[in-house]
């Protein structure tokens, strides 16, 4: 299976979630600037979107386990401006990460016949309480508006 064919499904879970929505992985011309943040000078998500209170979801989708560290940094990077990150596996890949709650990052699985999304590690909807969500790894504010702005205009 390639990375992309994850893209569809978690883009149609995150709709049914109420985020507006858009395929960035593979992409040049939806670049965000990290280079306050980390040594690189940009990073391209695979997937960005926003609820309807400007709040920023990213989605980093990967295949291969031995590169689960790898975008794990990623998600980690992300979670400092945008306060849904979720990280996707093709189902039975990753077994269990429970610690991701801790730093408020969620799991998702796809199974790669039916594209049925499981929840490994759930984050609350953008209208619930999200406390214990920022309550440990707080998201900038700033960053997260300004990343917003970016991406409706991209939405748009």
């Amino acid at each position: 299976m390639k990375q992309r064919a994850l893209y569809a499904p978690a883009e149609a879970w995150l709709q049914d979630r109420g985020f507006r929505v858009m395929v960035t992985g593979g992409k040049n011309d939806f670049v965000i600037p990290v280079s306050d943040l980390f040594a690189g000078g940009f990073k391209i998500p695979d997937l960005i979107g926003l609820a309807g209170n400007n709040q920023v979801v990213i989605v980093e989708v990967e295949i291969d386990k031995e590169k689960f560290f790898e975008v794990l940094g990623k998600c980690m990077l992300w979670r400092c401006m945008a306060t849904f990150v979720y990280l996707v596996y093709p189902r039975n890949k990753i077994a269990r990460a429970s610690f991701l709650s801790k730093v408020g990052i969620g799991l998702l699985e796809i199974d790669e016949d039916s594209h049925a999304i499981h929840e490994l590690v759930a984050l609350p909807p953008p209208d619930g309480d999200l406390w214990s969500l920022v309550e440990l790894h707080p998201t900038d504010p700033v960053k997260e508006q300004q990343l917003a702005a970016h991406v409706r205009s991209s939405l748009s």
